[in-house]
């Protein structure tokens, strides 16, 4: 089975930054399973990057020794052509502003390209399972909720990115 971890910015905020104790152990439970978080464009320009500069990183990121170490690897631009990924990013989008009791119009962009990463992903047969890490839980339930309605049952888990889950985070939980 290929597995996909997807992060959203919330995972790196919560760490607190490269030199806090919560941001390495996530570094090392990475590079001792031997996998890398995906993110989406959005996702790396909310964290500061420039996705249009020929080169990651770029801008004030101040994640940079993560995309030069390959645990942090930007995602390809979501192909919006893709019927399957427009329309899981649309339900996301009415998913969160229900859930939330707010207008579809201010749900973030960067969640809706989380799910929308994650259904590329499955669509394509780059890999059959993803690991959804976010603080986001609308989000995350959205990914379970909705995938599933588009043949991808078993293929998605959320994983709700806690100071906790942080704290506690080895390598075990990426093999």
């Amino acid at each position: 089975m290929t597995t996909v971890y997807i992060a959203d910015t919330g995972v790196f905020v919560r760490c607190g930054g490269p030199d806090k104790s919560k941001f390495q152990r996530l570094r090392r439970a990475l590079q001792q399973a031997g996998v890398s978080l995906r993110i989406p464009q959005r996702v790396y320009q909310e964290l500061g990057g420039n996705p249009a500069a020929d080169k990651y990183p770029s801008g004030d990121i101040p994640y940079a020794d993560g995309f030069e170490d390959g645990w942090i690897v930007v995602a390809e631009e979501l192909d919006y052509a893709n019927p399957l990924v427009s329309t899981v990013m649309d339900e996301v989008r009415r998913f969160i502003a229900n859930e939330t009791d707010r207008d579809e119009d201010i749900i973030e962009k960067a969640d809706t390209a989380l799910v929308g990463l994650a259904a590329q992903v499955l669509d394509t047969g780059e890999a059959d399972h993803v690991v959804l890490l976010t603080t986001d839980k609308p989000a995350g339930r959205a990914a379970e909720a909705l995938l599933p309605q588009h043949g991808f049952s078993d293929s998605i888990e959320f994983r709700y990115v806690s100071v906790a889950y942080l704290e506690s985070l080895t390598a075990d939980e990426f093999w």
